[in-house]
């Protein structure tokens, strides 16, 4: 269902938001949507759209609805913890790497700002989904900080190797 809901929103938004642009534009966006639809399968899909408030009858079940103490996992060497820092850094690389394409001369301060505010999107998502459909994802303040990490890198990336223009020309489209 969500797959269906993904490629409508792509259709849309090609058709009637960038029907004017380059195909580099078209191009350098769909390698972003694509990007974006990879965070959301990973981070907060499938969402259970029934909206079933499970607390009400599992009054049991303990929730732990965030974490706010960075990197407390790996602090008290909790099973995963390095591996969960490593995957949101690798997860957002890409997003700080590909924003960069897109804007062109982008200042650090608004990739960061960016990537912290898809993170911070992100990690409500998955406390709003928490509280309500009891999910197994958190709010987690260690996420925010190596997700926006991530995307600092992938803007340092596109800086160094682009120094000469290698990935803008690589990604102009020549026509026959």
């Amino acid at each position: 269902m969500e797959i269906i809901l993904l490629i409508l929103i792509y259709v849309f938004i090609m058709i009637y938001k960038l029907k004017n642009k380059t195909k580099k534009q078209k191009n350098i966006f769909s390698i972003m949507y694509i990007h974006l639809c990879g965070v959301a399968y990973v981070t907060i899909l499938p969402i259970d759209f029934t909206l079933d408030p499970k607390w009400l009858y599992h009054e049991s079940i303990s929730v732990d609805y965030g974490n706010i103490i960075p990197f407390e996992d790996l602090i008290k060497n909790r099973r995963g913890a390095k591996k969960g820092i490593i995957l949101n850094i690798i997860m957002t690389i890409p997003f700080g790497f590909i924003l960069s394409m897109m804007v062109g001369n982008i200042k650090f301060i608004k990739v960061m700002f960016s990537t912290f505010i898809l993170s911070l999107s992100i990690e409500l998502i998955q406390l709003i989904m928490t509280i309500f459909l009891l999910n197994h994802r958190s709010f987690d303040v260690t996420d925010l900080i190596t997700n926006t990490l991530g995307g600092i890198i992938g803007f340092i990336a596109y800086k160094l190797i682009n120094t000469k223009g290698f990935i803008d020309n690589l990604l102009e489209i020549k026509k026959s």
